[in-house]
């Protein structure tokens, strides 16, 4: 049971040291591509992210791709759109199929995401060097433990 307790205890500090550095991320002078990218929720940054990828997306697309409701995906897509990250287009035989395209601006975004991205992948796994493989499978079933607790919730 002790382990238990340290693990919680281990978890509680996690989560306090990740708010703290949240809040001072926010105080200090971020890179501008940080400050870029804190305006946008994480779901708006993967629709950025998935139409560099694939070209153009339409909302099933995004939908299915990102496992994200369809009304997630409008209300993201809306505010990419009125903040000129993406430009909507139709195709001329079928005018109720709506794609979405990156603009200059959404291009951008998504090089700077997708460098941000990088950096934390890099960081992750410079820690993960420090386990061996049957750790590194303990540490992901309880992250996945975590996560469908979270989505059960």
């Amino acid at each position: 049971m002790d382990k238990k307790i340290d693990a919680i205890e281990a978890l509680q500090r996690l989560i306090t040291e990740r708010e703290s550095a949240d809040r001072r991320r926010k105080r200090m002078n971020v890179s501008q591509e940080e400050a870029i990218v804190f305006d946008w929720t994480l779901t708006q940054l993967h629709i950025v992210a998935v139409i560099k990828e694939k070209g153009k997306a339409n909302n099933i697309m995004l939908s299915e791709i990102l496992n994200v409701s369809k009304p997630a995906i409008t209300k993201a897509v809306k505010k990419l759109l009125e903040h000129n990250i993406l430009e909507k287009i139709q195709q001329e035989d079928n005018k109720k199929e709506v794609y979405y395209l990156l603009t200059k601006s959404g291009e951008m975004l998504a090089l700077i995401h997708n460098r941000l991205h990088e950096q934390a992948k890099n960081r992750y796994l410079s820690i993960f060097n420090n386990f061996n493989t049957t750790e590194l499978e303990t540490i992901i079933r309880f992250l996945n433990a975590i996560t469908e607790n979270i989505k059960s919730h």
